[in-house]
């Protein structure tokens, strides 16, 4: 009749001694190594603490159909705006143009990916188009780790020496940040208008001057992977056609409490694993072999 293990049961050997001796310094020491050394380890490697974090989100972004339009022609410029007090300051340049956009949502998810805006400058048989300059402002919005609401410029220009009838610009609208988004349940600080909404004073419509302040935030969006067209001769009206995509987004953050400790966690507890089963093994060899007096308790003297 063959016979095959049913139980195991492990048998504990004890090793015993006082509290002052070898024994007790030599697990106080391994207690210390093992505790200490994950520290030093991961500290040394790449930081024990995440400083940011990434993530890839597509983000909410709507045309707030805010819009200064500059045309440099032969006879001057010509200017527009969505703003009836730019309109009236510029009252000698304004010519109102023909302006038409759409924002798609092609995947009907409730999030628009691109943008498409044309607008149609009447011309005198006088004037010849050689240059534009275009500013749209958007809502921009993220809403992963955390709240961020701004909003964003998107900044067309083109210059050259030939008059042109038509120019067409294809770009993304993507989020430049000088440092980390902060960790906060919203962040609002630069959901500040762009362009002046009431001033009478001409020095604040001033291209210089808008940049300038602009330039001055933190988080900011702009046209990347710009690719333009233009269509050179004389018509008797110019167009500018913008097709602007709205990307997904590479974003980095400050990171909140519990994500830095569960990091720091996870990366001290993959060191300390494997520093458990190494002094352990050092601690079982050197108790068996008595490189340290103890007193053997084994189950074979208690019978």
């Amino acid at each position: 009749m063959g016979i095959h293990v049913v139980h195991q049961t492990p048998q504990v050997i004890s090793y015993k001694t006082t509290y002052c001796s070898k024994a007790t310094l030599l697990n106080i020491l391994t207690l210390i190594v093992t505790v200490i050394t994950p520290l030093l380890v991961v500290y040394r490697s790449q930081g024990l603490w995440v400083k940011e974090t990434e993530w890839r989100e597509q983000a909410d972004i709507r045309f707030k159909h805010q819009v200064l339009f500059i045309a440099d022609t032969s006879l001057g410029s010509l200017v527009w705006s969505t703003n009836s007090a730019f309109n009236t300051l510029m009252a000698a340049h304004l010519r109102p143009p023909l302006v038409k956009s759409h924002e798609a949502d092609g995947n009907h998810d409730g999030v628009k990916e691109r943008l498409e805006f044309t607008l149609e400058l009447p011309l005198r048989s006088t004037e010849l188009v050689y240059g534009a300059t275009l500013l749209l402002t958007f809502d921009y919005r993220l809403h992963h780790m955390c709240e961020i609401i701004l909003e964003g410029l998107g900044h067309v220009r083109y210059s050259g020496g030939i008059p042109v009838s038509g120019v067409s610009v294809w770009g993304d609208l993507t989020l430049h940040q000088r440092h980390p988004l902060p960790h906060t349940p919203s962040f609002t600080l630069y959901n500040t208008p762009i362009l002046p909404s009431a001033s009478a004073s001409p020095t604040e419509w001033r291209l210089d001057t808008i940049f300038s302040q602009y330039f001055q935030r933190n988080y900011t969006t702009r046209l990347d992977n710009t690719y333009t067209s233009v269509r050179t001769g004389e018509s008797d009206i110019f167009t500018l056609t913008i097709h602007v995509t709205y990307p997904e987004q590479r974003v980095t953050s400050l990171p909140g409490f519990w994500l830095t400790i569960k990091w720091a966690w996870v990366q001290y507890l993959s060191v300390l694993l494997v520093l458990i089963y190494v002094t352990g093994f050092v601690k079982d060899w050197a108790y068996r072999s008595q490189l340290v007096p103890t007193w053997v308790d084994s189950p074979q003297k208690q019978h």
